[in-house]
């Protein structure tokens, strides 16, 4: 629970520190005394977005510390050990606002991002407002309040979950149906055409292979003539060819009777030359055999390198590409009958979401039901207790269901203040000060119910007087003793209740206003109470009424 504030200059608070008990405590003050800079203030330190126009003028800096004690607050504990951020029980929310409105937020002397502060704050404290009755004016409100007193958090949270997963599967679903029609047609492009090139079977290499050959058998004439020509001249019919030239030359030089070494040198070479033109006339006469003029097969290699080209530009590819080309076709191809193969699947998987959300959902409705019969019947008593005593409260369920991440349910309220009349939404039956008590009962039969120990009540008597408003004191004194009750009221019926009863004053000065906040002692609790029963002159007959009220109070409880 609460245990102090520190403000230091918000508005015209320069520096407030005030210290807080369990039990109910009344906060009053007169008109523009400063209770709304607490209230921001404690905003501020739970999370709530900063406006720099907040801090005191002249100053550079303002700055709300709220110390809470967690240990009845298990799931508190829980999220600051997880980050790391615990110090045994105690709780120390910090938060700073600069004048050009920078905003810095801390936990335990860490600095954290606001929206940890804030999502903190909400397991903190729970703010029931005076403006809380104009929320009943709109039904989506009503499921909130009916959840917030059933307690299934789990529950919703598993509602929440498996309405996540189902959506997310199914935009996936819509979103690859929506191409279904556009991949299918280029699945079908991409069968023909790995049709067509598989059918083609072009091999790597073949193309090089292919183009040799057919460049080969086109010059083959010429190669052939010059074959023939040289190997005219290496050993024709002529005198004068190479062997016959070699052999003569040999022949001289070995009836030559010298063993001059450069003799004996060209005698040795003349005899390596004719060896050598030997075996080249040997191999220009295989290379002339080699040949075959097979005019069927020239014809074969050119029509496949026709049908290669053309399916090369065919698909805008070079010819050499073809191969590569192939592959990549049949991955795509691979990828889209994976894809078609993998919506079913995924329309199989949408299915089990949605039954999984149904199930859920439909426990989370029977939770409502349940709930709901129990919630009705507490409302109708404190109606009774504010006095309303004819009327009926009933949660009514709409016949068609929508799904959405809250369940399938939509609520609203209905009320009958009369005897005879039927019952009607909120808004269509409940004058202003009726819809007050009733938004009223609604927070208290809430509040009984919560799990956050420490419960803001801000103003939330408007519209109420008299016995009354000391009904409503009461209850929220009741609520009290289960933790701890903050209740700013103008109503003294109210303020008596208080365990505790705090004042906001302003003070003026020639240069500058300031607020603050102080503990009543029992006789200055009498004075506050009187000045709320008989306003700016407190006569000694106010001032007896408000010890009548106190000390009632204290002898009842």
């Amino acid at each position: 629970m609460l245990q102090n504030i520190l403000i230091r200059n918000i508005a015209i608070a320069d520096n407030v520190d005030v210290d807080w008990s369990p039990g109910m405590t009344s906060i009053s003050g007169e008109t523009g005394a400063g209770k709304s800079i607490l209230l921001n203030s404690l905003g501020l330190a739970l999370g709530d977005r900063a406006d720099y126009g907040i801090v005191r003028h002249g100053q550079s800096r303002a700055e709300v510390v709220a110390t809470f004690d967690v240990q009845r607050i298990p799931e508190a504990v829980h999220w600051l050990k997880e980050r790391e951020l615990d110090n045994q029980n105690e709780c120390l929310l910090r938060r700073t606002i600069s004048a050009e409105g920078r905003s810095r937020a801390f936990i335990n002397g860490q600095p954290v991002p606001l929206a940890e502060l804030k999502a903190l704050g909400e397991m903190l404290i729970d703010i029931h407002s005076q403006h809380a009755h104009h929320s009943l004016l709109r039904p989506e409100s009503h499921l909130q309040l009916l959840d917030d007193y059933a307690g299934h958090p789990d529950l919703l949270l598993s509602v929440k979950n498996a309405w996540v997963e189902w959506q997310g599967l199914e935009r996936k679903l819509k979103h690859l149906q929506d191409n279904a029609d556009e991949q299918n047609a280029r699945k079908q492009l991409l069968e023909y055409q790995c049709e067509e090139l598989d059918a083609l079977g072009l091999q790597e290499g073949e193309l090089e292979q292919l183009d040799s050959e057919y460049k080969r058998a086109h010059k083959s004439e010429s190669l052939l003539a010059g074959s023939h020509r040289a190997l005219e001249l290496l050993d024709g019919e002529q005198d004068s060819n190479v062997l016959t030239v070699l052999r003569r030359s040999l022949n001289e030089l070995q009836h030559l009777e010298d063993n001059t070494e450069s003799l004996s040198s060209a005698l040795t070479l003349l005899e390596s030359s004719l060896i050598q033109a030997q075996e080249a006339c040997n191999d220009l006469t295989s290379y002339i055999n080699s040949f075959e003029f097979d005019q069927e097969r020239i014809q074969v290699v050119e029509e496949r390198l026709n049908k290669i080209h053309e399916l090369a530009r065919k698909h805008q590819v070079p010819s050499a590409d073809l191969p590569g080309y192939i592959h990549i076709l049949q991955t795509e191809l691979e990828t889209l009958t994976h894809e078609e193969d993998s919506l079913h699947e995924l329309a199989d998987a949408v299915k089990e979401r949605k039954t999984k959300y149904l199930k859920f959902a439909q426990q989370l409705t029977k939770s409502r039901q349940k709930k709901a019969k129990l919630f009705e019947q507490e409302i109708i008593e404190k109606l009774d207790q504010l006095s309303m005593p004819a009327s009926r409260f009933v949660i009514q369920f709409a016949d068609e269901s929508k799904a959405t991440a809250t369940g399938q349910d939509q609520v609203a309220f209905h009320l009958s203040v009369n005897p005879g009349q039927p019952m009607q939404p909120l808004a269509k039956v409940a004058s202003g000060g009726e819809l007050s008590r009733i938004s009223l009962a609604i927070q208290v039969v809430c509040a009984e119910h919560s799990t956050i120990p420490t419960l803001v009540f801000d103003e939330v008597d408007v519209g109420i007087s008299g016995a009354t408003a000391e009904i409503v004191g009461h209850m929220l004194r009741s609520v009290g003793k289960r933790g701890q009750v903050i209740c700013v009221t103008h109503l003294p019926q109210v303020a008596a209740q208080g365990h505790q009863h705090c004042i906001v004053h302003k003070t003026l000065t020639e240069n500058q206003t300031t607020t603050s906040i102080r503990t009543l002692n029992q006789e200055q609790r009498i004075d506050e109470l009187a000045r709320m029963l008989g306003g700016i002159d407190i006569t000694a007959q106010t001032r007896a009424h408000a010890e009548e009220m106190l000390r009632s109070q204290q002898n009842a409880h």
